[in-house]
């Protein structure tokens, strides 16, 4: 837990709230907690790089239809924590297709805005991380499936046993340097086309 109180203080938080004395004392205290804050309004096509949290205020009106899309866009790497004004359908609605990983309400106050930085970036982060590990397992799932798949070519065109189809991709791909799921693709490939 210390750790994460020591990262916080060195991200970069981005405010998406119109000016007003609020958004000043939302900016002010991200400061004192150490964080580097930029705010802007209206909302921007992307998010600036090197952002880490945005803070976004979420109404019912078209710069919301415009922020979802840039938010859409953003890294996986970038938390959002939603400011809500009131709670209505279409804002809810909007916060969780936004992929929000906290929310503070108006008016905004200090208290617990730590908490949820700090839980918010934790809990992205982890997202992250899980993320990552499942695209690894579904690409090394898929690599088996095309093993099993060029391996039952081989033994179907050449009368091959399990092993041997096995072999002869393994050997193949050391052999010309490359990996055995290219050498797999090449062989469904070439079936494909009829070679």
């Amino acid at each position: 837990m210390l750790q994460a109180l020591r990262d916080i203080r060195s991200v970069k938080v981005l405010v998406v709230h119109p000016k007003d004395r609020e958004r000043n004392e939302l900016v002010d205290h991200i400061r004192r907690i150490g964080c580097r804050v930029e705010a802007i309004w209206p909302p921007q096509d992307g998010i600036p790089p090197e952002t880490d949290i945005v803070f976004v205020l979420f109404r019912q009106d078209a710069l919301t239809t415009a922020l979802l899309k840039a938010l859409s866009e953003r890294s996986s790497q970038v938390t959002l924590i939603g400011i809500v004004e009131f709670e209505s359908p279409g804002v809810i609605e909007a916060v969780v297709r936004a992929g929000t990983s906290a929310v503070i309400t108006k008016p905004i106050r200090a208290f617990g805005l730590l908490t949820s930085m700090i839980v918010a970036h934790s809990l992205s982060h982890k997202d992250k991380i899980y993320t990552d590990r499942i695209q690894k397992l579904e690409a090394k799932l898929s690599g088996l499936k095309r093993l099993e798949k060029a391996k039952a070519i081989l033994m179907s065109a050449k009368s091959m046993t399990e092993e041997e189809a096995y072999e002869t991709i393994r050997s193949r791909a050391m052999t010309k340097r490359v990996t055995m799921d290219t050498v797999c693709m090449a062989i469904i490939e070439a079936k494909e086309l009829g070679l």
